[in-house]
């Protein structure tokens, strides 16, 4: 007689067979996205208004904090759509790993965005180093301030009134960034270098402003808005340094990998000879491994090792065992 398959789904034939989730929390919509959506409408009228004024008014440092000001709201739309996209495609088992690197793709293309408008910037500003023009130094003032308001308002909005998230730095390796409550999300920090960056031109505009019109110094606008322009610079590629790191699957910090080599090694006799870790989202790690065990070891013992990491999932662990050990022959 032949044998056939049990059919049905696979809990109805056994209990244990419960299928792993696969969303890693990427199908609850977070408080960040709905504060994206409201701060992105209020850019999108703001940079409106600086770009027309900017244009009218001859201030160059003016107009590059206008036209970088829609460029934060293309990136705030971008942050939005990406969790929105996670959110929804959340339960698509066709994204192996989930939908958290939707973010991370968002970030890289705010990150493009900086760079690249910063370069546009650097290459007017100069011009108008060479062949200065006009400025009307009141309206210009008044519209700079209006649009720094805007930008402490919506970095505030953005983190919650609780400042956790700190853009410029290039904390890929800290351990504060692994712990719980401490997921490093590379769309918020894109969304918030945008908001900070149009801070640092709207300052600098003020103070610009003034100087030109106190001491007469018309060159100082449109130098600072090319040091504005290097700040975003340097932003813009840590970002896409730190976002590539994560779409292109490099390995997690050494502080990760040593600690979960500790854990499977922590009988004192197990040795991890393959070991492979790698973020699949915002404080989301995956890893495959590779024990070489000398005793008689289950995968889900060594997955029972890693348990007390809530920032590890779906870990694969294969089992190599001692030949000349005497339970493996």
């Amino acid at each position: 007689m032949g044998t056939h398959s049990p059919v049905g789904d696979p809990e109805s034939r056994c209990p244990n067979a419960t299928p792993f989730d696969h969303t890693f929390g990427q199908d609850t919509r977070r408080p960040q996205e709905i504060r994206m959506l409201a701060i992105t409408g209020l850019t999108l009228a703001v940079m409106a208004i600086e770009v027309t004024a900017g244009w009218l008014t001859g201030s160059m440092a003016l107009l590059t904090d206008g036209v970088h000001m829609g460029t934060h709201a293309l990136a705030l739309g971008l942050a939005s759509a990406a969790y929105m996209f996670g959110r929804r495609h959340a339960h698509d088992r066709s994204f192996s790993f989930g939908t958290g690197k939707a973010g991370e793709l968002a970030g890289f293309a705010s990150a493009l965005i900086l760079v690249l408008s910063a370069f546009a910037l650097i290459g007017e500003s100069v011009s108008r180093l060479l062949t200065p023009q006009p400025i009307a130094y009141l309206e210009a003032l008044l519209v700079a301030t209006a649009g720094l308001v805007v930008n402490v308002v919506s970095a505030v909005g953005l983190t919650g009134g609780h400042g956790h998230h700190h853009p410029h730095a290039n904390d890929h390796g800290n351990a504060d960034r692994h712990r719980p409550g401490h997921a490093h999300d590379n769309n918020l920090r894109a969304a918030l270098v945008h908001v900070i960056t149009d801070a640092i031109t709207s300052l600098g505009a003020i103070v610009a402003l003034l100087a030109a019109w106190r001491f007469g110094w018309a060159w100082l606008d449109p130098a600072v808005a090319v040091l504005a322009a290097v700040v975003i610079l340097a932003w813009g590629y840590g970002l896409l340094r730190d976002t590539g790191r994560v779409l292109l699957d490099m390995e997690a910090p050494d502080e990760r990998r040593e600690s979960v080599r500790a854990k499977l090694e922590s009988d004192g006799t197990s040795i991890v000879t393959d070991l492979h870790i790698w973020s699949i989202g915002p404080g989301v790690w995956t890893l495959v491994a590779s024990v070489t065990a000398h005793a008689d070891r289950t995968p889900d013992d060594y997955k029972a090792l890693l348990a007390d990491d809530p920032h590890i999932h779906h870990p694969i662990i294969e089992i190599r065992p001692c030949v000349d050990c005497a339970w493996a022959r």
